[in-house]
């Protein structure tokens, strides 16, 4: 995916109206690199939790802002790089 996207900030996940933030980008490039639907969907979990998301199903990302802001800029870096999903797992496992 060669899309850049803008570095994610806390009070992102806080935001009502305007700009449309771009941490939901991410999870829609997430979602189609996974292959929409189910599979794209818990693709996308799965990334987010490999960069650092700490939340359950239940816990929004405003609850852990600061958790969910440098999961979401972990995978802003990497994923410009990849083409498959393979590739953006294996890059995100190397950055623990």
């Amino acid at each position: 995916m060669s899309k850049q996207f803008t570095e994610v900030q806390e009070d992102d996940f806080m935001k009502f109206g305007g700009e449309r933030p771009s941490y939901l980008a991410i999870e829609d490039a997430l979602m189609t690199l996974g292959g929409h639907g189910v599979g794209g969907n818990n693709f996308k979990n799965e990334m987010v939790k490999l960069a650092g998301w700490t939340g359950g199903a239940l816990t929004t990302y405003a609850q852990r802002a600061t958790v969910a802001q440098a999961a979401f800029n972990r995978i802003r870096e990497v994923l410009p790089k990849v083409t498959s999903p393979d590739e953006l797992r294996a890059l995100l496992k190397s950055l623990k």
